[in-house]
């Protein structure tokens, strides 16, 4: 027959699993804190850089916005008007491209302002002296 294992050995040796996985437990939950913890900061350093990236290129947008304002000042006949609001419905870009948009949108504009305004037979003729 088999012999019987006396209840307290039984129980020693239920205690000292349930201690044991319990040890196991609070390990794997200090690691996977740890992990997430890290994950958090570098979350956290993540959006502080696109902040700040956001933050340069409003910078960069508002700058441009106020030179072109200044190309514009001689422009009486064009009602400016303070720098307009994003356009949610804007397709999605990184900052690098934004800027490089803005400033070739600058460019167009002073190539736009140096151009004869007045065709040839639109400007006044000059009267000859005799």
């Amino acid at each position: 027959m088999t012999e019987q294992v006396p209840a307290a050995d039984r129980y020693k040796e239920i205690t000292a699993l349930a201690t044991t996985a319990a040890q196991q437990l609070r390990r794997h939950e200090r690691e996977r804190a740890g992990e997430l913890g890290e994950a958090v900061a570098a979350g956290r350093q993540r959006r502080e850089a696109a902040d700040e990236q956001r933050e340069q290129v409003v910078e960069d947008v508002r700058k441009r916005w106020n030179a072109a304002m200044e190309a514009l000042w001689d422009e009486r006949w064009m009602q400016v008007k303070s720098m307009p609001d994003p356009d949610p419905a804007a397709r999605a870009s990184n900052p690098d491209d934004s800027r490089r948009e803005v400033q070739a949108a600058y460019m167009a504009l002073h190539s736009a302002l140096e151009k004869p305004r007045f065709a040839a037979s639109l400007r006044p003729r000059r009267k000859k002296e005799s």
